[in-house]
């Protein structure tokens, strides 16, 4: 098999393991440390990270391959946080998760100016300015702050996957979406 389509068969059963453990995810058993996790995760890192694949994949597969890479980033950091924490302070009470605040953002500021006297175009992002990131998870915070060093960079693809990075840990950001359309939208003006 190619390395397209082992990527591509992975992604398939990570995104169909609905409600799977994070143990399950990277394919450890229950009981094995944070070394063998980290192991594990770098294995799936150096074959199926969506960066490696950006090329040679179509639009709808590399998005199924960052869907599903989130997925394992997101198990590989709970295990993580979970091992580090249980392994520094005792848990004192079983409280519940305090709610996580609305993702939606009421009023939804524009990534960068219109140009003077244009009619209507609006100007490429100014680097390092997606605008005010609103409500999210943290996970889909540190995605959205990559976005925005490769718009530093110049590197609109780049911003691009690292946009569809963070709306996959937070599907539910009104203000995620926006900024995606709008940098997918100077990715499809032509130079």
């Amino acid at each position: 098999m190619s390395v397209r389509s082992d990527v591509l068969l992975w992604a398939q059963r990570i995104v169909a393991r609905k409600g799977a453990q994070p143990h399950q995810l990277l394919d450890i058993n229950a009981d094995a440390g944070l070394e063998v996790a980290q192991d594990a995760f770098h294995k799936i890192a150096r074959i199926a990270h969506p960066d490696l694949h950006r090329n040679s994949l179509t639009r709808e597969e590399l998005e199924l391959v960052t869907a599903a890479y989130s997925r394992v980033v997101s198990a590989y950091q709970d295990l993580r946080n979970l091992t580090l924490q249980t392994g520094r302070l005792p848990v004192l009470r079983e409280d519940p998760p305090p709610p996580r605040p609305s993702s939606s953002v009421q009023s939804m500021p524009r990534m960068s100016p219109a140009r003077p006297g244009s009619s209507g175009d609006t100007a490429p992002p100014e680097p390092g300015k997606l605008g005010a990131p609103g409500a999210m998870s943290s996970k889909a915070l540190l995605y959205y702050r990559k976005a925005e060093l490769c718009l530093r960079r110049g590197d609109l693809k780049g911003a691009v996957l690292q946009l569809k990075m963070a709306i996959a840990c937070d599907p539910q950001s009104a203000f995620l979406r926006s900024a995606l359309a709008e940098v997918e939208a100077e990715v499809g003006k032509p130079r």
